[in-house]
C-alpha cells in the first residue's frame, strides 16, 4: 500500500509518461504477434517477466524521476543487479525498471512518515503539558484570590487539577514555583494597569496612579497581598526578577515627580517616588483589611487624595482641584 500512496503523489506529467510506457509495450507485443514471433516458455507455466515489465517499468521510472534520479535506457553493464532480466528475450521498455531504486524510494517515504509521527507525538505531549501547567496556575490563582495565600495547599491544587503532587513539582520545580508564577502575573498586570494612566499633566498623573492602584487592589486584594507576603522556603532569597518588577511599578511615580521637581537630584527623586508609593500602598492595604474594620472604598479614595494633597503641599507643589 505504501508504493500505491507514493504513485498517487506523482504529477500529471509523470503519470502521462507511465501511460506512454504501457502503450509502447502493448505496441511491441502486437508487432511480435503479427510476425509470428513466439516467446520461450517460462518454468512452472508462469508468464515471462517481460510480459509485465511495461506497467511496472513506467511506475519505477516515474518514481525515480520524482526522487530527482531519472534512469535512462535499459540496465547497463556493472548495474545488472539493479535491472530486470528479460527472460523472454524481448526488449525491455526503454524507460527502465529498477527495483532497488523503487525500494529506496519507498523506504524514504516510510522514514519520512515515521519522523512526522514523532513530531506529531511531541507536539501533542507539549500541548498537554501546557494545558496542565495553565490549569494548575488557574487553580492556584483562584484559591489565593478567594481565600488568601495561607489557604493554598499543594495537595488541594493537585486534586483539583486531577494530577499527582509530583506532577505539580515537575511542572514548577517546587510549590514556591507555583506561587512565584502567580505573583509574576499579578505584578505584570498591575504595571500594565498603572502604565495606562495619562501622563499629560504630571500632578494629575500622580493622583491617577494612586487611584488606579486603589482600584486594582480592591479588585485583587489577596493576589497583591500574596506578592508582598510570600516567603521562600528554607529562607531562600526572593527572585530578583520579581523584585525588579515591583521596583519598576514604584518607579512609575518617578517621571511625574521629575517634572514637578525639576531641581531635585536623582537620588532624592528615587527615594521620594518609593516613599510615596509605599505610603499609598499602606493606606490602601490597611484600609481594605477585613480583619480590621475595613474602610469603604469611596471613603478610602478620599483619604488617599487627602494624603497626596498634604504631601504635595509639603513639597511645594500645588495639588489638583
Amino acid at each position: 500500500m505504501e508504493w500505491m500512496r507514493t504513485c498517487e503523489s506523482l504529477s500529471s506529467g509523470e503519470m502521462s509518461e507511465m501511460a506512454e510506457g504501457i502503450e509502447a509495450t502493448k505496441q511491441a507485443e502486437a508487432a511480435a504477434s503479427a510476425t509470428g514471433a513466439a516467446r520461450p516458455p517460462h518454468p512452472e507455466g508462469r508468464a515471462a517477466l517481460g510480459e509485465h515489465t511495461g506497467n511496472v517499468a513506467g511506475i519505477g521510472d516515474a518514481i525515480d524521476r520524482c526522487r530527482g534520479e531519472p534512469q535512462q535506457g535499459a540496465a547497463k553493464s556493472g548495474h545488472e543487479s539493479r535491472g530486470v532480466i528479460n527472460e523472454g528475450g524481448g526488449d525491455i521498455n526503454s524507460k527502465g525498471l529498477h527495483f532497488a531504486g523503487l525500494r529506496v524510494s519507498l523506504n524514504n517515504v516510510h522514514v519520512g512518515s515515521s519522523r512526522m509521527n514523532n513530531v506529531q507525538d511531541e507536539s501533542i505531549r507539549d500541548r498537554k503539558k501546557n494545558r496542565r501547567r495553565l490549569q494548575i496556575l488557574e487553580i492556584a490563582r483562584g484559591i489565593i484570590a478567594a481565600k488568601g495565600l495561607r489557604s493554598l495547599k499543594v495537595r488541594d491544587v493537585a486534586e483539583a487539577a486531577g494530577c499527582s503532587v509530583g506532577s505539580v513539582y515537575n511542572e514548577f520545580g517546587d510549590f514556591d514555583g507555583v506561587i512565584l508564577t502567580v505573583n509574576r502575573e499579578t505584578v505584570q498586570a498591575l504595571t500594565t494597569r498603572l502604565g495606562g494612566v495619562s501622563a499629560e499633566d504630571p500632578v494629575r498623573q500622580l493622583y491617577g496612579l494612586a487611584e488606579t492602584y486603589l482600584d486594582f487592589f480592591a479588585e485583587h486584594a489577596n493576589l497583591l497581598r500574596s506578592l508582598f507576603e510570600h516567603r521562600m522556603e528554607d529562607d531562600r532569597p526572593y527572585p530578583d526578577d520579581i523584585l525588579q518588577m515591583v521596583m519598576d511599578a514604584f518607579a512609575l511615580m518617578h517621571p511625574p515627580l521629575v517634572r514637578v521637581l525639576p531641581d531635585a537630584d536623582d537620588v532624592k527623586l528615587a527615594l521620594l517616588s518609593r516613599t510615596l508609593f509605599s505610603a499609598v500602598h499602606g493606606i490602601i492595604s490597611l484600609g481594605l483589611e477585613e480583619r480590621m474594620v475595613a474602610v469603604p472604598p469611596q471613603m478610602l479614595r478620599q483619604q488617599v487624595k487627602q494624603f497626596l494633597d498634604a504631601h504635595l503641599v509639603g513639597l511645594g507643589i500645588l495639588p489638583t482641584r
